[in-house]
């Protein structure tokens, strides 16, 4: 079994499992209300961004709203999905789309009079690193999916951060493009609730 995050909250899970001990109980206890803390990077210019994008939604709201609620979110949309889509494979195809557009420019190359290619680009960029605090109960979640992706694709090399990373820059990017344009709605009607 690989490891899923910087915090392997599995591999924790799984030695706790039957503990008899009342040690081991409490433990097991108390992380189902713990948080974990996690890294990732962001380009700096998407995470200014959404740095904007967060401050519109405090002041249109009224309330705290940061980048790590955000994310928090844009997880808990992910959940969700995987909930109601429990094929690992679709999981897989979604984080695949996903990372193959991560990071790259997109343009149009005319190859001829009336002929263009779309062209995709890496472009090298500056990162900034933010530190995640989350629910353990819902991290924990996020790992096991990842197990269950591993049953079907080996060695898929996706972690926690890294899935973190992707739906980030997947909304912000959309956002800033113009593709997103109910989001600020959507967030303002989700704290409403």
């Amino acid at each position: 079994m690989g490891k899923y995050s910087q915090a392997d909250l599995l591999k924790e899970e799984l030695s706790l499992i039957g503990s008899s001990d009342l040690f081991g109980r409490f433990l097991q206890k108390m992380n189902k209300t713990s948080t974990v803390l996690l890294t990732i990077d962001v380009p700096k210019n998407l995470f200014l961004r959404a740095e904007v994008f967060c401050e519109d939604i405090k002041d249109l709201s009224e309330m705290p709203f940061t980048q790590n609620d955000l994310i928090n979110l844009l997880y808990n949309d992910f959940l969700t999905y995987a909930k109601k889509n429990p094929d690992p494979r679709k999981l897989f195809r979604m984080l695949t789309s996903l990372d193959h557009q991560a990071g790259k420019d997109t343009v149009l190359e005319k190859k001829g009079e009336s002929i263009f290619k779309l062209i995709h680009k890496d472009v090298h960029q500056e990162m900034k690193t933010l530190q995640l605090r989350m629910r353990r109960k819902f991290a924990l979640r996020g790992e096991v999916l990842l197990a269950d992706m591993e049953e079907i694709q080996p060695q898929h090399g996706y972690t926690l951060e890294r899935v973190f990373e992707l739906l980030y820059i997947d909304f912000i990017d959309k956002f800033r493009k113009g593709n997103n344009a109910d989001a600020v709605k959507n967030i303002l009607a989700l704290l409403e609730d």
